[in-house]
C-alpha cells in the first residue's frame, strides 16, 4: 500500500489501495468507500444524513433510503471480517464510525479535509426539509417546504435544492396537501430552476416529467422526460415510481410494476415504491396479492401509514371489515389528519354498512376548505360505497378537470368497477388540462 492510510480497528484503508485486513483486500463499491472516507475525515464524530447526501449524490437528493442501503453496504464487509457493527447510527442525527481512528501520511500533510460542497447551514436546511417531508402530514409537509426554500435562498447555484422542493410540491398534491395548479406551478418553477443549472439533472427531470404527465395533461411529453431521466441516471429510483405513475394512467399496468419492480431493487425499503406495487396489484384485480404485499412492505416500513390504506382497501374489498377498519386507523395513526386515510376509512365504513359512521369521516375527508382534501379518487369510491353513483362520478369528473394526479388510477380501481365504462369515457374525452395550457 502506498500514500496515505487510515487505521481503526485492525483495519487499514488507503484511497490508492482500498479497504485491508490481516493482508487481505476487502471489496467495497464506490459509494461505500466515499462513505467509509467521509467518517474516517470525521474521525469518529457524527456526519449528518444531509453532508453524506451532499458528498454522495451532489447532483441529486438521494432517495429515502439510499443512505440507509449504503450504510448496509459498508457495515456488511466490516462485520464480515469479524467485527461487530461499526457504524452507529445517531437517531435523527447521521452516523460515525465507532472506533480508534489514525492517520498516517508519509509527506506529512495531515488528514484531508471533507468536502462539503454545500455550506453548513444550507445543510442543515435541507436535512430538516427531509425529515419534515418524511413525515407525510400536511404541516410536515409546508414546513419542509418553508426550509428548503430557505436553503435556495441561501445556495441557488445548487440543483439538488431545487429539485428536493420541486419533489416536496408533488408528495403534497399526491397526498390532498396542495391543488393541482398551485403543485404544477410550483414543480415547474423548481426543477426549471435546477435544469437551468444543470440540464440534464436526473431528479429534475423525473419530478417535472412526472408533473406535465400527471397534473397537466401532458402525458407523452412527460414520459419523455422521465424516459431521459432513466437515461441519465438508471439508479435513481424515484423516476420508476414517477414513471410507472403515469404508465398506469396509459393503461400500461404491467410496465408500470415491471417499472416499480426495478426501482425496489434499487432501493428496497423505499416507502413510496413499496406502495406503489402493492397499489398497482390491487388495480390488477390481485386482491390476496396487494394484501400480501402491504404487509411485506410493512416488514420493512412500519412506519407506513399509506401501506395501511393499501391493506385497509384490500381488506375492505375482500369482505375483511374489521382488518379494514384496523389498517385504516392504524394509517391514520402514523398520518394524522391526512385526508385520503380519511376517505378510505369512510369508504370501508361505508362497504361495512355503517354510512352514518361514513359520513363522518367523509366530510374530515374533504377538508376545512384551505386546500387540504382528499383526491377525488377516494371521495369517490366512499361516495359510491354510500350508494351515491351519481355524486361519485361527479367527483371524478371534477378530479378529472382540476388535473388530480390520482385520475390515473380511477379506470383501474376495483372499488370504482360499477363507474368503470363511464370513467373510461371521461378519460377517452379528456379536456385539455387548465395547467398545461
Amino acid at each position: 500500500m502506498s500514500g496515505s492510510v487510515w487505521r481503526f480497528a485492525g483495519f487499514e484503508y488507503s484511497p490508492q489501495s482500498g479497504l485491508w485486513r490481516d493482508g487481505a483486500q476487502l471489496h467495497l463499491g464506490p459509494q461505500a468507500r466515499q462513505l467509509l472516507e467521509l467518517l474516517l475525515e470525521s474521525r469518529g464524530g457524527v456526519v449528518s444524513k444531509a453532508e453524506i447526501a451532499a458528498r454522495l449524490w451532489p447532483d441529486r437528493p438521494p432517495s429515502d433510503d439510499s443512505i440507509d442501503r449504503c450504510a448496509y453496504l459498508l457495515r456488511k464487509p466490516l462485520r464480515e471480517a469479524g467485527y461487530g457493527d461499526l457504524i452507529a447510527t445517531a437517531y435523527g442525527r447521521g452516523l460515525s464510525l465507532r472506533a480508534t481512528i489514525d492517520f498516517l501520511d508519509p509527506d506529512g500533510v495531515g488528514a484531508p479535509a471533507t468536502d462539503r460542497r454545500v455550506d453548513g447551514r444550507t445543510l442543515d436546511l435541507w436535512q430538516t426539509a427531509y425529515e419534515l417531508a418524511g413525515k407525510r402530514t400536511r404541516d410536515g409537509y409546508e414546513r419542509a417546504h418553508s426550509a428548503i426554500a430557505a436553503a435556495g435562498e441561501l445556495d441557488p447555484s445548487s440543483p439538488a435544492v431545487w429539485s428536493l422542493s420541486a419533489d416536496i410540491a408533488a408528495g403534497r398534491a399526491i397526498r390532498g396537501h396542495l391543488c393541482p395548479a398551485e403543485a404544477a406551478a410550483m414543480i415547474e418553477r423548481d426543477a426549471g430552476r435546477a435544469l437551468a443549472l444543470a440540464p440534464g439533472f436526473t431528479a429534475a427531470l423525473a419530478v417535472l416529467g412526472w408533473a406535465q404527465a400527471a397534473l397537466m395533461g401532458r402525458t407523452e411529453d412527460g414520459l419523455a422526460l422521465m424516459d431521459r431521466a432513466v437515461g441519465e441516471d438508471p439508479t435513481y429510483s424515484k423516476v420508476r415510481a414517477y414513471r410507472g405513475w403515469v404508465l398506469a394512467r396509459l393503461d400500461r399496468l404491467q410496465e408500470a410494476i415491471d417499472d416499480t419492480e426495478a426501482g425496489l431493487r434499487l432501493s428496497p425499503h423505499d416507502q413510496g415504491l413499496l406502495i406503489q406495487r402493492a397499489w398497482l396489484e390491487l388495480c390488477m384485480g390481485n386482491i390476496a396479492e396487494s394484501v400480501e404485499l402491504a404487509h411485506k412492505g410493512l416488514f420493512l416500513r412500519p412506519d407506513g401509514g399509506w401501506l395501511r390504506g393499501v391493506a385497509a382497501i384490500a381488506a375492505s374489498l375482500s369482505g375483511d371489515h374489521a382488518a379494514a377498519e384496523e389498517a385504516a386507523r392504524q394509517g391514520l395513526e402514523l398520518v394524522p389528519e391526512d385526508p385520503a386515510l380519511f376517505a378510505v376509512l369512510a369508504a370501508v365504513l361505508a362497504r361495512a354498512g355503517r354510512n352514518g359512521e361514513a359520513a363522518d369521516m367523509l366530510s374530515a375527508a374533504r377538508g376545512d376548505g384551505g386546500g387540504c382534501a382528499a383526491p377525488s379518487l377516494f371521495t369517490a369510491a366512499a361516495l359510491l360505497a354510500m350508494d351515491q353513483p351519481e355524486a361519485a362520478l361527479g367527483e371524478i369528473s371534477r378530479g378529472r378537470d382540476a388535473g388530480c394526479p390520482w385520475f390515473a388510477f380511477a379506470p383501474h380501481d376495483p372499488r370504482l368497477a360499477p363507474l368503470r365504462d363511464e370513467i373510461r369515457r371521461l378519460a377517452a374525452t379528456e379536456a385539455s388540462s387548465p395547467l398545461g395550457g
